[in-house]
């Protein structure tokens, strides 16, 4: 029961991804972006969805090189925070192994703005 509010978040990115972000914000430094990883609890602070945010990598990436990749993409769309829903392998929840299909670790998120950080957004209403 403890995932359902999160299993919430993460219908809402997909919604709002498959619609697209009207929003344009100008691109900050990487170490601008909050990071939330799974489990954490996500932003008290009101915010908007960006963009989803998938990233992946060979197996033998650490997790901190993925995240900074994820971070960078964030970054660039001028996002306040990155919400990781997931790091996984790619066999992870698999029911039948490929032997042929190689192991990558994949990340997923969302990233985010939020509005009191951007009241240019709200004049342009």
């Amino acid at each position: 029961m403890r995932y359902l509010p999160f299993f919430g978040m993460v219908v809402v990115a997909l919604a709002a991804t498959a619609c697209g972000s009207s929003v344009s914000l100008p691109a900050v430094e990487p170490d601008q972006v909050a990071i939330y990883l799974p489990g954490s609890p996500t932003p008290a602070e009101d915010y908007k969805i960006l963009a989803r945010i998938d990233e992946k990598g060979p197996q033998s990436i650490t997790n901190e090189e993925l995240i900074d990749k994820a971070k960078q993409r964030a970054a660039d769309m001028g996002a306040d925070a990155l919400i990781i829903s997931t790091i996984r392998l790619t066999t992870e929840g698999q029911a039948q192994l490929n032997l042929d299909q190689p192991v990558e670790k994949f990340l997923e998120g969302i990233a985010v703005y939020f509005p009191s950080k951007h009241p240019e957004l709200l004049a342009e209403k």
